[in-house]
């Protein structure tokens, strides 16, 4: 006997939702996603023919690291550029991940309550005001939605492979070398870094020398794939006082950073402590430095 088959019945509803939730995968991998949260082409303007420079090293090189003071527009055209990549129908760039050092400009606010993104934002914050700029912030915010644009926290960056996507390193000068190289070695297929800084402004050593950028600069010179831009005081276009400003403390700040003489430091009389502790404890003399500073600079 031909038993009849149990009747199977199809919800509309759920069926609707499945083409949908579909029609949205297909649509993500798609660059219509990108110009749809974007409508309009963004469109870096270079105020100099060595910002210019710049953005065609980013666009022709896996691995840029620029190095320039405040003022220069390393930021506005890493970003831009990156935005002006994703948006191209013939890259497969698919997300912008914005990275910063969680490092406070000399000061400590305490803790920050909230979520990772919470956390970071004040770090991140004068990126988010490009993105802004450039897109407008409802699109900014789809971009985050949508996830074509991340935030990422570089403290838990390790182990994470970086695919189809350009990543905006800012203010390098505050990594360490072990963070550069854990974050440089994410790098994944068809994916770019771009890794700005200032040395003159590192909010974590008083030594450039001891920072990541300095480290990746020195190291990477000989690397073919790895491309080096360096921005100078006459680049700056932000406000051209800025120049006239950081001349000023080219001039004040070798005779700050100068090391104490042996007259201005005195080691710790003898006392009850164990001599290996003794030895190598050593104050400095304020008045004396005071005195130094003030026949130094205003020949008392």
């Amino acid at each position: 006997m031909n038993r009849k088959q149990p009747s199977i019945k199809t919800d509309s509803k759920s069926t609707t939702k499945r083409k949908i939730k579909a029609e949205l995968d297909d649509d993500f991998t798609n660059i219509n996603l990108v110009n749809n949260v974007i409508p309009n082409k963004v469109h870096v303007k270079y105020k100099t023919p060595k910002q210019k420079a710049f953005a065609d090293l980013i666009k022709e090189n896996e691995i840029v690291i620029c190095s320039g003071p405040a003022g220069c527009g390393k930021s506005w055209l890493s970003i831009g550029t990156g935005l002006e990549l994703i948006q191209d129908p013939n890259s497969n760039f698919k997300t912008l991940i914005i990275v910063n050092p969680a490092v406070e400009a000399e000061e400590k606010l305490g803790f920050i309550p909230g979520t990772v993104k919470d956390k970071l934002l004040p770090f991140v914050a004068s990126s988010i005001d490009i993105l802004d700029k450039l897109v407008g912030t409802k699109n900014r915010i789809m971009m985050e939605e949508r996830g074509i644009l991340k935030v990422e926290a570089l403290a838990y960056i390790r182990g994470k492979t970086i695919d189809n996507a350009i990543l905006v390193m800012e203010e390098a000068q505050n990594m360490s070398p072990g963070q550069m190289k854990t974050l440089i070695t994410r790098i994944g297929s068809n994916s770019k870094f771009i890794i700005s800084g200032d040395l003159d402004q590192s909010d974590k050593y008083s030594d450039f020398k001891c920072s990541g950028l300095y480290d990746a600069i020195n190291k990477f010179k000989k690397v073919s794939e790895v491309k080096m831009f360096q921005f100078d005081i006459n680049d700056i276009v932000r406000n051209p006082i800025i120049t006239k400003l950081l001349k000023c403390y080219e001039v004040i700040e070798p005779k700050k950073m100068e090391k104490p003489t042996p007259t201005m430091v005195r080691t710790i009389p003898e006392s009850n402590e164990p001599k290996s502790k003794i030895e190598n404890k050593v104050v400095y003399d304020k008045q004396n430095t005071l005195k130094a500073f003030l026949k130094r600079t205003f020949k008392w």
